[in-house]
């Protein structure tokens, strides 16, 4: 004999069944979702390190191209100090005075521009002067300048970036 009117529904273990399917499911697009996730954090962070090399770069490059003075380098163990005059500027300074030095704290590669020559040595002078100072990266292990004839070469090593290496012509 057959009911009529009585809908077919779905069995206690179909139900579980399509459960334990949509959570096996899940966890296969979680973890698609994670890996993706990590792997746009490495090019993130990779992208933002050479974002930073390609501005010191471009900073320290466009200075000393541009410099309108003798450059002054003082050598010591680990730090090199440079200053000189230039037509590059950030702050858009008319030929400020642009000195690189590693800072003894943080070991950090930083650029001061100023309207004055300045000199570490004098800290009356630093706090009286007109000046901007921005880090270019932290954790130096080396900063390195020579300066043969047109040429400056400067030689930078910080954990934070890869190695740099470059040679650069000077205009004057």
């Amino acid at each position: 004999m057959r009911l009529y009117g009585l809908k077919k529904a779905f069995t206690l273990i179909e139900v579980l069944l399509s459960i334990v399917l949509l959570g096996i499911m899940f966890t296969y697009v979680h973890t698609i979702l994670n890996s993706i996730k990590n792997q746009n954090n490495h090019y993130l962070e990779k992208a933002d390190k050479i974002q930073a090399e390609q501005k010191i770069f471009n900073i320290l490059t466009l200075d000393i191209a541009q410099s309108i003075s003798n450059i002054n380098i003082s050598h010591a163990t680990k730090y090199d100090l440079i200053g000189f005059k230039t037509q590059n500027s950030i702050y858009e300074i008319i030929n400020p005075n642009v000195l690189y030095f590693v800072s003894k704290k943080d070991n950090a590669l930083i650029r001061v521009e100023s309207l004055e020559a300045l000199k570490l040595d004098n800290k009356e002078q630093i706090t009286q002067a007109f000046l901007y100072a921005d880090i270019l990266t932290t954790d130096t292990l080396s900063f390195k300048v020579s300066q043969v004839g047109d040429f400056v070469t400067v030689m930078l090593r910080s954990s934070s970036i890869k190695p740099m290496v470059f040679q650069i012509p000077t205009i004057k």
